[in-house]
């Protein structure tokens, strides 16, 4: 069976030293969207806003400006700082080689160290009732399994759409999340009624040429963006957000699901470390699941503090 072909662009940069600060991360193996955000944000800075300034001149008059444009394009606080700290990335990675002699400094340092970080207060909807009610709200079998994988395991939604068939070890309690975060992988525990829906889904599955559990209606992997929309629709629909709501606090995303799972175990007494290692936010050697013991025990303990969604 093979697999769709994944679409995604790192924008080239007009110096050289970008454009190799950039093949460096992918060798480092940082993701495709973190490569696409490095790279257009350096590509913003250097090709559009500061096109005669050279890397080894730029001064901190320069991002201070830069922030300036960014301020009167209202650009959020928590992404002006994203934009610097791809810039402050590529200064530190250039002035520790030698053959970028010319950078001697990281003019971004000074200016991202003033700028506050603001912190997004936990969802006002973010509760596993909530999430009950949207799971029963998504009318299309495939959505609702998407949706309920979010709630019961705290995976990131693009986590959840590369799930392939081959990663349902279902016959044991777990779920293999091949693409995480960082670029690791987590086998994951799910309990019976997870296992129950995943099952009935696949009854009804489309037979698709393509590895991926959840395909789209052409058969290839499926985009982010219909889930996104179909559970803000259930979100509306289910009474727990308004239509048009854009408040973090007030509105319900895919994301919301991580929040919701990570509230719900904590509240039931999860190990920290246990619960890092099923986000997918620890260091692979913090727990090492796919071992019998600490599999299964991983297990034992999701299972004590899982709830149901009342599939």
């Amino acid at each position: 069976m093979s697999k769709p072909k994944r679409h995604s662009k790192i924008y080239e940069n007009k110096h050289d030293e970008v454009n190799e600060f950039l093949q460096r991360k992918e060798d480092l193996g940082r993701s495709r969207s973190t490569l696409n955000e490095y790279s257009r944000n350096l590509r913003e800075f250097f090709n559009d806003e500061f096109s005669e300034v050279e890397p080894a001149d730029v001064e901190v008059r320069h991002i201070e400006e830069y922030l300036g444009i960014l301020s009167e394009r209202d650009v959020a606080q928590n992404t002006k700082r994203r934009y610097l700290e791809s810039l402050s990335s590529f200064f530190d990675y250039a002035m520790k080689r030698p053959r970028f002699n010319q950078i001697t400094g990281n003019p971004v340092a000074p200016v991202l160290e003033e700028l506050p970080k603001v912190n997004r207060s936990r969802p006002d909807c973010a509760t596993w009732e909530n999430a009950c009610k949207i799971v029963h709200e998504i009318p299309s079998p495939r959505n609702r399994t998407i949706a309920a994988i979010l709630a019961k395991t705290g995976c990131r939604l693009q986590e959840a759409l590369e799930i392939e068939l081959e990663d349902l070890l279902i016959d044991d309690g777990f779920i293999r999340l091949r693409v995480r975060k960082g670029g690791g992988q987590t086998v994951v525990p799910v309990d019976e009624e997870m296992v129950r829906a995943i099952e009935r889904y696949k009854v009804i599955r489309t037979d698709y040429e393509t590895a991926y559990l959840f395909p789209s209606n052409r058969g290839d992997r499926l985009s982010k963006q219909p889930i996104r929309k179909r559970i803000k629709e259930g979100a509306v629909e289910a009474g727990v957000m308004e239509q048009g709501e854009d408040r973090f606090h007030r509105k319900f995303t895919p994301h919301t699901f991580r929040t919701v799972f990570t509230t719900a175990m904590r509240n039931a007494g999860m190990s920290n470390h246990v619960l890092q290692y099923i986000r997918g936010d620890s260091d692979n050697q913090t727990m090492d699941i796919y071992t019998r013991v600490d599999r299964t025990t991983a297990r034992e303990e999701y299972l004590d503090c899982i709830k149901s969604l009342n599939l």
